[in-house]
Order: C-alpha cells, then structure tokens, then sequence
C-alpha cells in the first residue's frame, strides 16, 4: 500500500513539473533560451520519476530474512504466500511478516491459582515453544499474527487454575512436579492441531499469601518442639530403662551371690562331722596341756598318744 501511495505521489509530482517544462518548451520558439529551460524541465521531471519509482520499488521488493525465521506474505491485506530465510524478492505493493520459527521461551508471573480449600497459590511459569515452519502461512491466515496470546497465555492460566484446586494449598509445593506434567500435556495437546509444538514448561516458583506462609512457619515451629518434646520424652524413658537394667542387674548379681553363699554353706555343713569336730578342738589345745578333763557320755575318742609328751620338767 506505501509503495501505491508513492508511486501515486511520485506521478502527480513529475507529471505536474513534465507539463510545466512542456508548456514553457511549447510557448517559447525554436532555439531560445525558453525552448531549452523547457526541455531541461521536461528530462528532470523524466529523470525524477525513473528514480523515485525505481528506488521505492526496489526497497519494496527485496526483503532479507534471517536464520530461523520465515516471511508472511501479504497482499491487500490477504496472506498469499511465504518466504523462506536468506535473500527474498516480493512484489512492491505486498507486505511481508517476519516470525520465528526457532525455540522461544514466554515468561508467565503471578499466575493467580486457589487450592481446594481456596488459598491463594501464585505460580510462575516458562514454556519453551515453537511453530513448524511450513505451518507458519496457516496459522497466520487462521489465527492471526497475535496467535500467542489468543492460544497460549489463556490455556497456561486456566490449566494451571485447574491443577492446583485439585490439592491442598500445602501438597501444593510437594506435587510440583505432577502439576508441571498434567499442565505441559494438556497444553501441547491443544496447540499441536495449530501446528505450535510445546517443547517444554517450568515451573519457576510457587508462592502464597502472607498470612498463609505465616500460619505455616508457626505450624513449623510448633512441631519442631513438638519433636522436641518428643525427644525428651525418649531421651528420660531410655534414662529409666537403663536405671531399671542397672537395678535389675544389681538384684540378679546380689541374688547369684546369696545362692552361691548359700551353697557353700550347705556344703560346709555337709562337710562337719563329729571326728572333724574333735580334731579341730585337739588342734587348738595349747602345746603344754598335760590334763583335758572331757565330759562323759559325749562319746569323744582322742588317741592317748596325743597326751603323752615327754617331761622336760618346765
């Protein structure tokens, strides 16, 4: 349309300075000076023209377009073709949309989500996409250039919305990673009919409100003396069992100690008899004993010999 416009300009212009130079060479006789300025104008104007048109159809045709990229050809308004990359040639009154065809990467924050019991979840997102290049013409033409954010940024939000209700604001952060996934299949799912292939999306961050991640710290802190408690309570129950082992242990060492007295006792009464009896009562009479008065009727029997000891007269 800006070439039209030109070229509409650019023969309006010349033809006005083409007619002033004709009819001041007509008006004027043969070989004066007017003749002459009237052919000048005439050639300018001529000269003019062939630039203009020239130079304007020539930045209007030729069209450079980069690696990973492709042209939409436009014409009126209606897409009527497309461009591959390198160095391309278009009629001077088409127009011509670049678009990417390598791996892009869109950046969503603060996508508002709830949980199942409505907290606020706010999530932040990254989808690595693409469009396939032979595609391009098609989803243009029934789409539009702005296909992105009618097909891709409104399907994000939603699915996301849909994934997070289905937990608890706190398993939330826990299944991450299941949420990714059902996102990422849903979404590739519904844009690869537009030929627009998802390559990949990331969750970069998961956020709630103040008030909520203030109640969950003062849970944290909660069951951490909880554990703690917990831990004393083991720590003084093991104290006591050990206390009962050691009082256990020292029954059982007094009782082996009664029971092996005990038995030794039975055996040393088991071992007395009246002979050793009289032995042991002999063996702690003095040496110098001459006379034992003994009872009668005890039944004691002691060898005579023991008594007989020669007489030093001491």
């Amino acid at each position: 349309m800006a070439w039209i416009v030109s070229m509409v300009i650019a023969v309006i212009v010349c033809g006005m300075v083409f007619a002033v130079g004709r009819i001041t060479h007509a008006s004027a006789k043969a070989g004066t000076p007017s003749s002459s300025r009237g052919l000048v104008i005439m050639l300018a104007a001529a000269v003019l023209f062939v630039l203009w048109a020239g130079l304007h159809t020539a930045a209007a045709s030729i069209r450079q377009i980069e690696a990973g990229h492709v042209g939409v050809v436009y014409q009126f308004g209606s897409i009527v073709g497309q461009k591959d990359e390198g160095l391309q040639l278009i009629a001077p009154w088409q127009s011509m949309r670049v678009a990417s065809v390598q791996v892009q990467r869109a950046h969503f924050e603060n996508i508002e989500c709830f949980s199942a019991e409505t907290q606020d979840v706010f999530i932040a997102a990254a989808v690595n996409y693409s469009v396939s290049e032979k595609a391009v013409q098609t989803l243009y033409r029934t789409v539009g250039a702005r296909w992105f954010d009618r097909l891709v940024e409104a399907r994000v939000q939603n699915f996301f919305k849909e994934e997070t209700v289905k937990y608890e604001a706190v398993d939330v952060a826990p299944n991450r990673e299941r949420i990714r996934k059902a996102v990422l299949e849903r979404l590739a799912a519904e844009l690869a009919p537009y030929s627009v292939n998802v390559q990949d999306l990331l969750i970069t961050s998961i956020e709630f409100s103040a008030a909520f991640k203030s109640a969950i710290e003062q849970k944290q802190i909660a069951t951490q003396d909880a554990l703690r408690e917990q831990e004393r309570v083991k720590q003084r129950e093991a104290e006591a069992q050990q206390a009962k082992a050691v009082a256990i242990g020292k029954a059982d060492a007094l009782r082996e100690e009664a029971r092996g007295q005990a038995d030794a006792n039975k055996l040393l009464t088991e071992s007395i008899t009246p002979q050793l009896i009289q032995f042991q009562a002999v063996q702690k009479l003095s040496d110098n004993v001459q006379i034992a008065l003994l009872p009668s009727g005890q039944g004691i029997i002691i060898d005579p010999a023991t008594f007989l000891k020669p007489f030093t007269g001491e």
